[in-house]
Parts: C-alpha cells; structure tokens; sequence
C-alpha cells in the first residue's frame, strides 16, 4: 500500500514548478546610429562616464532599425560583448537582418518580433506607437530613493516629491505635480508624442521614448522652474509652463 507521504510527492509532481508572467518593467531600446563599432564605443564610454549607476545592470535591446541597409556591416558580436562589458545587460534584438537573428542564440539573445514591424517597406503616415486607453496611474506618496514606479499602457500621475535615485515610468504621459529630482521616462515602449511636466525640475535624468538628457545636459535656466518636456525629431525640447 501506498503511504501518505507517497500521495503527497505525487501530487507535488502535479503541480506546476514554474509560471511564465507578464514583464514587470520595459527594457530599454539600444539603438545604434552608425555601423562604426569604435565610434559607438566612444560614445559609449562618454555617455557611462556622466552616469555609471544609471547604467549598470540595465537590460538592453539592441535596436538595428536605425541603420537601414548599415546594418549589414556592423558587427552584433563585438558590440553585444563590449556592452556586457560596461555593465549593461543585451537581452534581445530587434531591427535586424536574417544574419543577425541566427546570430542571437549564440549571443545569449531574443529576437524582437517588434523590429520587424518597425521597418515597413513603404512610408507611413505616423510611427506605431502603443495605444493609451487605460485612466492614468495615480501615485499619492513620495517615490524614495530605489523605488520604481511603472505605469504600463497608460499616463502616470505623481502628486508628491520624485527624489533622487527614484524612477518613475510610463507608456504615456508622465506628469509630476511637485519636485523631480530623480529619474523620470516617459513614452518608454516608442511614443514620441509623450511629454514630461512637473511642477520643480532638478531631475537626474529626463527620457521621451528612449531620447534622454541627463542633469548635467539641463537647461541652467529651466532648473526649479514648472516645465514640459517634449521631443522634436531627435532632439528633446524643455520649454516652462
């Protein structure tokens, strides 16, 4: 005869020892403007040097949609090592040819269905960007130092104080009625149409969908003053409100 303790292992094996969920927070688009492998690493090191910590551990996905037919020549494995290097974390691709997703595997990589709907062959009128149809996200208390807060698919709303080394996120919108001295990325999954206001900007770092400036690129004079944040073509635009 079976014991108890048989039935109880059995039944054990039955049930699940994993679940697959949704993400918990977006990757960051790493998106390459030239082939040349030493320009980008140049680059690279300038951008770590302002901000190491912002960095460090972040997951990337290399994002080749950019580089139209350059893309051909530039080399996915050196650059994929050489941002592992600098303590960034490559996850996955997107943008890329035939080449380069048989070459994911064998770096350790996803491949982004996403890229290939980023490279239409014919024009189109506007970028495909997320829908925003969700109430915005609501957050009442301070966002402390460590603390992320993402609001997918929709705006964001911060009533209180964003301090340093925070980070707040959204889809949409982000709007912070009181200090920003942390982090603060709106339009993160590709909406360029997304703004940034708040009510006191001292912000470490402002990014409208992946285009970012950090607090030594601010504007002197737009600092402790109510601002919007916009992009214009590639450059991102602060104007007061």
């Amino acid at each position: 005869m079976r014991t108890e303790s048989a039935f109880a292992e059995i039944e054990d094996h039955l049930m699940p020892a994993f679940e697959i969920r949704g993400k918990v927070a977006p990757c960051t688009l790493f998106r390459p403007l030239t082939p040349n492998l030493d320009e980008l690493l140049t680059d690279v090191e300038d951008r770590l040097s302002q901000t190491p910590e912002f960095f460090r551990n972040m997951a990337v996905i290399v994002d080749l949609s950019a580089l139209g037919e350059l893309r051909e020549s530039i080399n996915l494995s050196g650059l994929v090592r050489a941002l592992r290097d600098k303590g960034m974390m490559p996850v996955g691709i997107q943008g890329g040819n035939e080449y380069h997703e048989r070459l994911a595997p064998n770096l350790h990589l996803g491949v982004f269905a996403i890229g290939k709907q980023t490279m239409p062959r014919a024009p189109v009128e506007e970028p495909v960007c997320p829908s925003i149809t969700q109430h915005a996200m609501l957050v009442e208390k301070p966002v402390r130092s460590g603390q992320q807060i993402y609001a997918k698919g929709r705006d964001l709303i911060v009533l209180a104080s964003v301090g340093p080394g925070a980070e707040v996120i959204a889809d949409g919108n982000v709007h912070i009625y009181a200090p920003l001295r942390g982090r603060a990325l709106a339009g993160v999954m590709g909406n360029e149409n997304a703004r940034i206001f708040c009510k006191e900007l001292r912000a470490d770092l402002v990014s409208v969908a992946g285009f970012y400036q950090v607090s030594e690129d601010l504007p002197q004079d737009m600092l402790g003053r109510a601002v919007q944040i916009r992009l214009e073509g590639q450059q991102l635009l602060i104007d007061v409100v």
